[in-house]
């Protein structure tokens, strides 16, 4: 983009779709303010009659909602990287999901102090001369934890920040080493990700059952989040245009690439879950397949079941048509199957390692996913009346308007 180019881009020039901010509805913004509510009372009077089931319905939520503002710091590093054109209409709604990540490093606080209640290491006393098996040689202990989470959501935050600082400031300059930076930035980004990710994995979540270990669990996790992501960035577009803020500038085209990616990393879970389940049955190693054996052999294998056909089958059967990757309405049912399997996923991880002979749930957890929902809402509220919901000041984004395959 010339230097000319750039000023009349930014002056509003014809052939140019710029888009505003989005002035949300006060129905909308109180909703939101009440499941935030219902969620705070929710966990707080759980915590004072059972804190470890509170802690872990915290936990659960805690981490779908903190995936999801991960997945829109990676499509926008991703979309950066490769120098995607179709993306550039969409990527301000990946951008918004980043702005969850600062309360979610303000929201870790509340897992630190859950600890005790968390993770049978922290209280672990190991006996004199003994192979500590429980804290991994002391990796696992208060402190340490608390040093790695704190860093790692630190360094995300830090990513997020920037890519939304040039992208925003793009909106009225239209300076395209913005770009270029932003570029720099992703391909640094991407390395530290795959590092972050599998080691707050094993943090938060394998370390539930420190004795259990899998090799391939970061990149479930990964396959997890990303999937999810995907979904809740697809679906919101769809809002977005449907209420009129993108329309004329996403088309049934960034549906269909959208609706390729969910089917792609739909069978990208499927396979991840497989190998690792494969893995683990074939080797048959009794440290290794007691955690297996709580979620299968139980009442806990009917919620598996229920994972697989929400977050495989049925995304799978259903987006091979061409037609559905291109529906709205399409789109829309099959993230909502996705969404809702990721919480499903993350229940079905967490919950049996407190309760491993009986399913146990309630409003416990239905209540404290409801106020994470609420919080996560009104971010993306926040953020959309700052900024506009497309990424106009963009190069390429004249060219992602009219994209066409």
């Amino acid at each position: 983009m010339s230097a000319a180019h750039a000023a009349a881009h930014a002056a509003g020039a014809p052939g140019v779709m710029r888009t505003a901010p989005l002035a949300a509805p006060l129905g909308l913004r109180a909703m939101f303010g009440i499941l935030m509510a219902i969620g705070a009372m929710t966990f707080l009077l759980e915590v004072r009659s059972e804190p470890t089931r509170a802690f872990a319905a915290f936990l659960l939520a805690y981490w779908y909602f903190m995936a999801l503002g991960l997945a829109g710091t990676l499509f926008t590093a991703i979309q950066h990287l490769v120098g995607a054109t179709w993306s550039v209409a969409v990527r301000r709604v990946a951008e918004a999901f980043t702005s969850y990540l600062p309360i979610a490093f303000l929201l870790l606080l509340v897992i630190l102090v859950g600890i005790p209640h968390l993770y049978v290491w922290a209280t672990h006393v190991p006996s004199e001369g003994a192979t500590d098996h429980l804290t991994k040689g002391g990796y696992l202990s208060p402190p340490f934890f608390t040093l790695r989470s704190g860093v790692i959501l630190a360094i995300w935050c830090l990513f997020s920040w920037y890519f939304v600082r040039n992208s925003t400031r793009q909106d009225t300059t239209g300076d395209p080493a913005l770009s270029k930076a932003n570029i720099k930035a992703s391909a640094a980004f991407i390395l530290v990700f795959a590092l972050t990710l599998t080691l707050l994995s094993f943090d938060l979540l394998m370390s539930l059952e420190p004795t259990w270990y899998s090799t391939i669990f970061g990149v479930y996790c990964f396959a997890g989040l990303w999937q999810c992501g995907l979904s809740a960035i697809t679906m919101v577009v769809i809002l977005l245009r449907r209420q009129g803020a993108l329309s004329g500038v996403v088309s049934r085209f960034h549906y269909h690439d959208l609706g390729k990616f969910m089917f792609a990393f739909s069978v990208f879970w499927m396979y991840i879950a497989f190998c690792q389940f494969m893995l683990i049955w074939y080797a048959n190693l009794p440290e290794e397949t007691e955690w297996f054996i709580h979620r299968t052999y139980t009442g806990w294998g009917g919620v598996g079941i229920a994972l697989g056909v929400l977050r495989f089958v049925i995304p799978f059967f259903v987006l091979m048509h061409q037609k559905v990757k291109e529906s709205e309405t399409g789109l829309l049912a099959v993230g909502a199957c996705i969404l809702v399997g990721q919480w499903i996923d993350l229940y079905w991880l967490i919950l049996p390692a407190f309760s491993p002979e009986r399913v146990v749930f309630g409003w416990t957890e239905i209540g404290t996913t409801l106020g994470f929902l609420g919080l996560f809402g009104w971010c993306l509220l926040q953020f959309f009346s700052r900024h506009p919901v497309a990424a106009h000041g963009d190069p390429l984004y004249e060219s992602s308007v009219r994209f066409h395959p």
